[in-house]
């Protein structure tokens, strides 16, 4: 380190500029034309010093670096550093032979009074120099790799790529190194000059930029601090320098996988660092110490994101507010605002305490406003490409961003910058330069937006040159509108002149027009200065081809509030404009309505001709009650309405209908309200003298002339009775009326009866609903005795009368009627013709006849009932005491909701504890039983249970003639919710669904079964048993839904034989069916539903066309072209809906079959014999019941495969001229009666299952192929003539194989054995594979039973003929259950299914987990328990053995896995075996 000086060699020996010069000359430069400018940015070339730039580059070497202040400092390559003014005459020249060895210079700055240099050079010397004197005043070397680890300065040959002096010291500065080195430099003169150099960072990283903390035009602590940002690739960090380095804040930074370096494809790569220092401002005081000042901020950018960061002053006070001592306040930092760039920031610098300039790295330079968070794009890019150095990727090898800080700075608001063979100085735009700009560009409508943004201090951009506005009306705000007014309405002047001149070419667009009208009403709006816009403005617009645009674009302001009141002539055009044209004419009136206009300030007769004509009756009004007078609108409007005859239907009558507009403007100036916004009128006594003087010309007092009297009120009531009455109630019921009292004169002098004199009789003080209601009673006194006037319709009359007496029994005593006007009215109500009003009469002469009893009520009961007032009626018997007559008017009421009102009248006089009403009520439920059924009967028989005096039996009874009404009373009692019931067509076949529960009861023989059994139900059984007679007739579909739900509950209330009766007798086939499979007849319920399945199967045969081609050849052979059409236009929708109608039926039926038979499987299977320990005797009751279950299996599988064979057969008959209708209609047929065979071989393969003992699918294939079908031709009977069979053909048993193939789902190869189609034996290798295929087993055939067998052919041991598995029967359980049952039936003829053991899994049958699991205990529940040690092998042929059993099988086979081999047919596929695996 040295600090003596080296002497320079000045080239100019030129006196200093002075200060002033710099202001001067920027002057002159921004008022030279500019070389780039933006609306917010302008750029000029220092033209002086770009001229010399390539002379200066010749002599001293390229330009590497630039820094500005009072004058230009330009470092070159060579290591010289040339001192310029803005004129570009060179001051200094500083270098010598020596600092040519210090490389290029990299980084240069300004002292605080610009008078001192610190230069920092690419091999990492540091120098200061006194350009004035040209002279360095130290100089820092770099440290070689021989020096000492502890010596200062750089390593050499590293670039400096920043310096700068700290605060407003010439002594005190740092220099920065690209690889993180941050020097800090102190240059001591005592008595010799001497120099510090200490490290601020030192991470190994990599230095973005470094900045000290310049002092500020405000003197704060921070400046005895001397704080230096040091920014690196990771961390942000603020350390003091004065009395000891220390370290203020810190932060670090996220880099990508953990590490400081990135890659090529993590750029870019950069970050920058500027400090604003502490500045003066006005403000009140907010600290002891600060009281007008702004503290110092940093902002640095690393990648795209920028921070902020305040410094704080931490005071030590007491609680006061007082400083304790005289302690420095303690510095803090704190985020102020973070925000993210649109691409990674290169260079930020402070323009003023509240701007920050940025630039990205595609050189685009924004602005942000940190006051207001706003960021405003201000130059897109400079006019050159500006220089950047890639100082730290030559230093450190990392691929970084360029450098611009030694290409780029910022002095006094202007950013200077070297770009390529010049200098460019940028500013911004202050803003009376942005609108001139504009307007130069004509862009005047742009400029006056601009205008009235910065007048009301909106326009979200950044604003150079205005004060700032911190709240409304301060006086930056006063002085903002007073600099900007003047400006805006001259650039509206200078707009309307040259877009709306009349020599202008070519004539200004639509679009022009309504933008500059929208901008200068918008600038008027915010200088308000209405003067403007309706003088220079409006006159403006006045021509022609602009006036619509301007009136069109005034429109919305006026609609919005903005604009309240326009001049004569501005209302004049709108009237003129908008009116004759029809699309404006509901605009005009929405502008008229929306203005306030004043008496005296507008044409008056004008703009109530123009509502007049154009129909904007809602205006109109309006602007009759603005000038005080609220009589006028009406006979105006009244008049119009009747002259447009508008009908009586209120929703006919849109919003500005004549007749819609009076009923509104009644309704509001009767309650005190402004029309039509309804805001309450002031002060309270105009509104007051407003209401009265309407209802005096609404209701004035009676004349005897009624007709014109009351004409404004007729006229009222033939717009719309019901509303007008409406809008009435409205208005009485308003608090305000309360208030109105109205003075009434006398109309006309009363005669007196003892002299001829008239006397004259004093004025009243009513109230305004008396006056209604005195209005009403002489009108409608008036139309009802002089009808042939037409003062009033008879609809009209009833609803007068209605409406008034509800007002007077409501509002009694403020309305008062004398006897004689109620005697009056009462007369009109019970006596006039009209059915409309019926119900409103009612209801008003109920409340009459209740506040007004009459002393006898016997004299109105005649008169009351010819009006139809039947509530009246009834409270007139209810005081007589007459209870029949009373609930006799319920039933003749014609509203059914009165009729319905019965029953409670009923319950309510059952329960009183009047004898003499409790007899009324029985005599009239039964005489009247019919009647109360067609009401509701559900209602009914609610009554009935709620009423302890009555009986349903007396009622039953009483509805004997009536059976259709006497069925709807039993359902309603016996079945309460048929609406869960979903019948279906009632020609289908009955869904059985048997459930699965314990408590079913089986009949196995008809013969057994106990008709006399008793039912618990509450009801008689009688009783249900006439409710289903009564079904099966006027409901059929209901039956079994019925009998399922009751036989679900439980007890059964029926007899199963009386069901089957009356089934029988009406023809209800699933309730039959039902009562059969109950009775354990399964034979009886198989052979209904096949009858229905052959009846059914001749309505196809019926439903299929007959016709064939050659019926419809002509007779001379000629075909007509729409016979040939018809031909071969195939099965019609019609006839394929008949058909499918008809197929559905029977495939209902048949399935109704398959629960048959599957019923009788479940519940025959699992019944046994009383004598239950005799073997002979089960023998044979399962010889009897498999007999029984293979007959109905082979007769419905007969029915089924005959049906299918005989339409194949007349399939395969048809003719070649056959319709294509009909060979499509046999084709359906075919397929779906093929669907109800796969359908019945399903079932019998699951039900013949190994589950089963009872049914040999073998045994019931080889019966149906020895007897056959039933013979075609004979339709005999299946079951009482067995001999009608026949035995199967070829194709019969094909169709079988076919279908029975296509019901296993096996694979092609059972298709091969067709070719053996008569071989009986087919049919037993058929069955093994079909059981190989589902792991299923079977007992084989040539298995005879030993005498230790179970009769129940369970899997046996081939060797020793003992069960593999038995089955266990919790005969505890079964013997619960019967003991339950006991109780209700004998249990001698009893047989109990107990299918809740089947469905428990502790006691399933062993063969079920045979099949699913892959252990199995074969010794549970055996009668003949063998030894643990045996073990049971079995074999996917069927055959099954114990091992001990199984002669020269190998145990060690068994042990090894192997699997061992079936002796009787060498299968090897062993699927199960205990004690081993395999």
């Amino acid at each position: 380190m040295e600090s003596d000086t080296e002497p320079s060699t000045p080239v100019s020996t030129l006196e200093a500029t002075p200060e002033t010069e710099y202001e001067n000359r920027i002057a002159n430069l921004e008022a030279a034309p500019t070389q780039s400018t933006t609306e917010y940015f302008s750029w000029q070339q220092l033209a002086d010093i770009s001229e010399r730039l390539t002379g200066l580059g010749e002599q001293y070497g390229a330009l590497t670096t630039v820094c500005t202040g009072d004058y230009v400092a330009l470092g070159t390559e060579r290591g010289s550093v040339v001192v310029t003014d803005y004129l570009g005459r060179v001051k200094m020249a500083l270098g010598s032979a020596a600092s040519a060895a210090y490389g290029a210079v990299s980084a240069l700055a300004f002292s605080a009074d610009h008078m001192v240099l610190v230069a920092g050079y690419a091999q990492g010397f540091v120098v200061v120099w006194d350009w004035a004197k040209g002279t360095t005043a130290a100089v820092s070397r770099p440290r070689q790799a021989s020096d000492s680890p502890d010596a200062a300065g750089h390593p050499a040959g590293t670039a400096i790529t920043c310096v700068g002096f700290i605060g407003a010291s010439r002594h005190r500065y740092i220099s920065g190194s690209g690889g993180g080195l941050v020097l800090y430099h102190h240059i001591v003169r005592r008595l010799l000059t001497t120099m510090s150099t200490q490290p601020l960072a030192s991470d190994g990283g990599v230095l973005f930029e470094a900045a000290a903390l310049a002092r500020g035009t405000h003197a704060c602590v921070t400046d005895d601090l001397g704080l230096v940002a040091i920014l690196t690739d990771s961390s942000i960090t603020i350390v003091k320098t004065r009395h000891g380095v220390e370290q203020q804040y810190r932060a670090g930074f996220q880099t990508a996988e953990g590490t400081r370096r990135r890659t090529v494809a993590r750029r870019p790569y950069a970050g920058s660092v500027a400090w604003q220092s502490a500045q003066r401002i006005e403000r009140p005081a907010t600290t002891p110490a600060e009281s007008d000042a702004m503290l110092p901020k940093l902002a640095y950018s690393w990648g795209a994101h920028i921070h902020i960061l305040a410094v704080h002053l931490d005071y030590n006070v007491s609680g006061n507010g007082t400083a304790l001592g005289s302690a420095a306040p303690r510095v803090q930092f704190e985020r102020e605002t973070e925000w993210t760039a649109i691409e990674d920031v290169v260079f930020c610098r402070w323009i003023d305490p509240t701007t920050l300039l940025y630039m990205t790295q595609s050189q685009r330079v924004f602005v942000f406003e940190t006051q207001f968070a706003q960021e405003t794009e201000i130059s897109t890019a400079p006019p050159a490409r500006i220089v950047g150095r890639a100082w730290v990727t030559l230093t450190t090898g990392t691929e970084a961003e360029p450098s611009y800080a030694a290409a780029m700075c910022v002095h006094r608001r202007r950013l200077f910058a070297h770009c390529g063979s010049a200098l460019y100085v940028g500013r911004l735009l202050m803003w009376a330069e942005r609108l001139e700009l504009l307007a130069t560009q004509g862009q005047l409508v742009d400029a006056i937006a601009l205008a009235t943004g910065f007048y009301q201090a909106r326009t979200g951009q950044i604003v150079v040159g205005l004060p700032r506005v911190q709240r409304a009306g301060d006086a930056g705000q006063l002085r903002r509108q007073a600099l900007v007014g003047g400006r805006l309405a001259d650039l509206m002047r200078r707009a309307l002149q040259s877009t709306l001149a009349v020599d202008r070419t070519p004539r200004a667009t639509d679009a022009e027009v309504r933008a500059l009208a929208t901008v200068c009403v918008q600038a008027c709006l915010a200088l308000s200065d209405m003067q403007i816009l309706f003088t220079d403005v409006f006159e403006s617009f006045a021509s022609e081809p602009y006036r619509l645009a301007f009136l069109e674009t005034v429109e919305p302001f006026i609609l919005s509030g903005a604009i309240t009141r326009v001049p004569a002539q501005m209302l004049n055009a709108l009237i003129d404009v908008f009116g004759s044209m029809l699309s404006h004419v509901q605009r005009l009136g929405a502008v008229l309505y929306a203005l306030d206009l004043q008496h005296g300030e507008f044409d008056i007769d004008r703009v109530l001709g123009c509502c007049r004509k154009l129909r904007l009756w809602r205006t109109f009004a309006r602007v009759w009650l603005d000038l005080g007078d609220p009589i006028a609108p009406v006979a105006s409007i009244i008049a119009a309405a009747a002259q447009e005859n508008e009908l009586l239907d209120r929703e006919q009558l849109d919003d500005e209908a004549p007749g819609a507009v009076i009923l509104d403007y009644l309704d509001m100036v009767m309650r005190g309200r402004s029309y039509p916004d309804g805001q309450l009128l002031k002060p309270q006594a105009r509104a007051e003298a407003y209401s009265a003087r309407v209802a005096q010309l609404v209701f004035p007092p009676a004349t005897d002339d009624a007709k014109s009297t009351f004409h404004t009120l007729r006229a009222l009531l033939a717009i719309d009775t019901e509303r007008l009455l409406e809008t009435l109630g409205h208005i009485l019921n308003d608090p305000f009326t309360s208030y109105i009292n109205l003075i009434v004169k006398p109309s006309s002098p009363q005669t007196s009866r003892d002299s001829g004199r008239a006397l004259r009789r004093a004025s009243q003080v009513k109230s305004l609903v008396q006056v209604v209601v005195d209005a009403l009673h002489a009108l409608t006194m008036a139309a009802h005795s002089h009808p042939e006037q037409n003062i009033l319709a008879p609809r009209q009359i009833g609803l007068l009368t209605s409406f008034a007496l509800i007002l007077y029994a409501t509002r009694f005593p403020l309305v008062y009627l004398t006897d004689a006007t109620v005697s009056e009215w009462s007369d009109v109500l019970l006596t006039l013709n009209d059915t409309s009003t019926r119900v409103e009469r009612e209801n008003a002469f109920e409340l009459l006849f209740k506040l007004n009893p009459p002393p006898v009520y016997a004299d109105y009961i005649d008169r009351v009932r010819c009006a139809g007032f039947f509530r009246v009626l009834e409270h007139i018997y209810y005081t007589l005491g007459q209870f029949e007559d009373a609930l006799r008017t319920f039933l003749d009421h014609p509203d059914f909701a009165q009729r319905r009102a019965v029953f409670a009248a009923i319950q309510d006089l059952g329960a009183a504890s009047r004898p003499h009403a409790t007899e009324s009520v029985c005599r009239f439920v039964v005489s009247n039983a019919a009647e109360l059924v067609e009401v509701d009967a559900d209602a009914f028989v609610e009554t009935i249970e709620a009423v302890e005096a009555l009986d349903h039996s007396s009622v039953v009874d009483a509805l004997n003639e009536h059976p259709q009404l006497q069925f709807s009373y039993m359902r309603a009692l016996l079945d309460p919710a048929p609406e869960q019931h979903t019948p279906s067509d009632e020609r289908l076949p009955p869904n059985i669904g048997l459930p699965d529960e314990q408590h079913i009861v089986v009949y196995p023989f008809q013969s057994l079964v106990p008709d006399n059994a008793q039912s618990a139900n509450k009801f008689p059984q009688a009783l249900h048993e006439r409710y289903l007679e009564l079904m099966c007739q006027y409901s059929p579909g209901a039956v079994l839904p019925y009998l399922k739900q009751h036989a679900d509950q439980g007890v059964e209330p029926l007899r199963l034989a009386s069901v089957q009766t009356v089934c029988v007798r009406y023809g209800v086939t699933d309730g039959l069916v039902w009562a059969l499979v109950r009775l354990g007849d399964f034979s009886a319920a198989l052979l209904t539903l096949l009858k229905e399945v052959d009846s059914e199967t001749s309505r196809v045969r019926a439903a299929v066309p007959e016709t064939s081609n050659a019926e419809l050849t002509l007779p001379d052979g000629v075909v007509s072209d729409e016979q040939e059409i018809q031909g071969h236009a195939g099965l019609t929708d019609a006839g394929r809906e008949r058909l499918e109608d008809h197929l559905r039926v029977a495939e209902r039926c048949i399935g109704g079959c398959v629960d048959v038979c599957k019923a009788a499987l479940t519940r025959l299977g699992k019944d046994t014999p009383n004598d239950a320990s005799s073997d002979e005797a089960q023998s044979k009751y399962r010889s009897l019941v498999s007999t029984q279950l293979c007959d109905l299996w082979l007769t419905l599988l007969r029915t089924a495969l005959s049906h299918l064979h005989a339409t194949n057969r007349t399939l395969d008959a048809l003719p070649d001229v056959t319709l294509s209708a009909t060979r499509e209609a046999w084709q359906l047929v075919s397929s779906r009666q093929r669907w109800m065979l796969q359908t019945v071989l399903d079932a019998l393969i699951f039900a013949a299952s190994p589950a089963s003992s009872f049914i040999s699918l073998r045994h019931i294939i080889q019966q149906l192929i020895v007897t056959g079908t039933p013979n075609d031709k004979a339709h005999v009977d299946i079951v009482k003539q067995p001999g009608a069979a026949r035995s199967l053909d070829i194709a019969e048993i094909q169709h079988l194989l076919a279908v029975a193939v296509s019901a296993y789902k096996t694979e092609a190869q059972l298709m091969a054995l067709t070719n053996v189609l008569v071989d009986y034996d087919l049919f037993t290798t058929f069955a093994q594979l079909v059981r190989s295929q589902k792991q299923g087993w079977r007992v084989p055939t040539d298995a005879q039973p030993s005498p230790a067998l179970s009769t129940r052919h369970d899997l046996c041991c081939l060797e020793c003929r003992t069960p593999l598995f038995a089955d266990q029967r919790q005969e505890h359980v079964m013997a619960k259950l019967r003991g339950q049952i006991a109780q209700y039936y004998e249990t001698s003829a009893l047989r109990v299914l107990d299918l809740h053991i089947f469905e428990d899994r502790s006691a399933q049958w062993k063969w079920m987990k045979l099949r699913t699991a892959s252990t199995f205990d074969p010794y549970l529940g055996s009668s003949t328990r063998q030894k643990a040690a045996d073990e049971v092998v079995l074999f996917k042929c069927g055959h099954g053995f114990h091992q001990h059993c199984m002669p020269g099988l190998a145990h060690k086979d068994l042990a090894s896995g192997c699997a061992p081999e079936c002796v009787q047919c060498a299968d090897r596929s062993t699927v199960f075996r205990t004690g081993a695996t395999g």
